[in-house]
């Protein structure tokens, strides 16, 4: 995933009052930046994206913040651990919060207050819905329809062409905490659909084409082509 046409660096379009640029940031062309928004580098914008008021792109890590906090990091010349890399056309809309080494395809389309943590990657041409939640580590596809209120914890992986409805919950911890775990999410498989309110536990895998009915909670993985529905959700046909 690459941001592409950025061997140099051009001067926004709009770089609206009380926003503020720290560390390395390269711009492409008819880039706007909204009012009191934050950049932080290292951060490549592509062409023709808008970034509107109080978004923060490039926020530090715990780790950074510490070494901010500890004066082992220079606020002012701050460097992240990896690269931001929005791609062309993208729309980030106001009160949003992107990590540092995040990386954003072409035309995607963040709602209001969307919040994605570190090490996230997103797929062209997906939308993330208001104030949706991408913990850190997760992977997300292309043309991928996130809806409002969503909580992805980390490392989850939802491929291509998946749905996502409203306020939909997926989960990476079965212990709660109670025992030593390695975190896993769900695996979202291509072309599959989720319905609004919907909890699918961690590990599950939720097969390619299959729907997942509104208001179930998913503890078994869900075969490719089948629809399941219910609390815990079961199968009730194939597609």
């Amino acid at each position: 995933m690459k941001v592409k046409n950025l061997s140099k660096s051009f001067k926004p379009s709009f770089f609206g009052e009380g926003s503020k640029i720290f560390g390395k940031v390269v711009f492409g062309k008819n880039v706007w930046i909204g009012l009191n928004s934050l950049i932080y580098g290292p951060c490549k914008i592509g062409n023709n994206v808008y970034i509107s008021d109080h978004c923060i792109v490039g926020f530090p890590t715990r780790n950074e913040l510490k070494k901010i906090r500890d004066g082992k990091e220079n606020f002012k010349t701050f460097k992240g651990k990896g690269w931001v890399w929005i791609g062309d056309g993208c729309l980030v809309r106001s009160g949003c919060v992107i990590y540092s080494n995040v990386k954003v395809g072409g035309n995607v389309e963040f709602g209001h207050n969307v919040l994605i943590r570190e090490n996230v990657k997103i797929g062209k041409n997906s939308l993330i819905g208001s104030y949706t939640v991408v913990d850190g580590n997760c992977k997300i596809g292309s043309n991928v329809s996130i809806q409002t209120g969503v909580y992805i914890s980390a490392y989850t992986t939802i491929k291509s062409d998946v749905f996502l409805g409203p306020y939909c919950l997926l989960l990476n911890d079965k212990y709660m905490k109670r025992k030593k775990y390695q975190l896993k999410g769900p695996t979202i498989c291509k072309g599959a659909s989720i319905g609004g309110n919907s909890i699918i536990m961690p590990t599950i895998t939720v097969g390619e084409n299959s729907m997942v009915g509104a208001g179930s909670v998913v503890t078994k993985n869900v075969k490719p082509k089948t629809v399941v529905a219910g609390i815990p959700a079961t199968e009730i046909k194939t597609i």
